[in-house]
């Protein structure tokens, strides 16, 4: 076997010290999600590829359509008083240069 071919380094992985999961994920079809820390509060943020954005929305920052096919943001507040099922269905969607700007 050539030098450094089917041997791990570092030892085994049970060896290895834990890694954290990450904050943010990666959900089929080009959406990745996390959680975010603004001004007025926490969130849910998930980013929309263009193949995955089958709808039309108006951008709450600027009042402006984002068509169908266009890359986007979904957030909801992480913080809500009312529960996460109520924050998800205030869900809103966002261009990602007016997420950017607003927080």
């Amino acid at each position: 076997m050539g030098k450094g071919k089917g041997r791990r380094r570092g030892g085994s992985k049970w060896q290895q010290e834990h890694r954290p999961l990450s904050t943010h994920s990666v959900m089929p079809g080009g959406i990745t999600s996390g959680r975010v820390k603004r001004r007025d509060g926490e969130y849910f943020v998930r980013h929309i590829s263009g193949a995955a954005a089958s709808k039309e929305y108006i951008c709450p920052g600027c009042g402006l359509r984002i068509g169908a096919g266009t890359a986007h943001v979904v957030a909801w507040r992480a913080d809500w008083i009312f529960g996460d099922d109520s924050a998800a269905s205030e869900r809103r969607h966002w261009h990602t240069h007016c997420w950017r700007i607003s927080g």
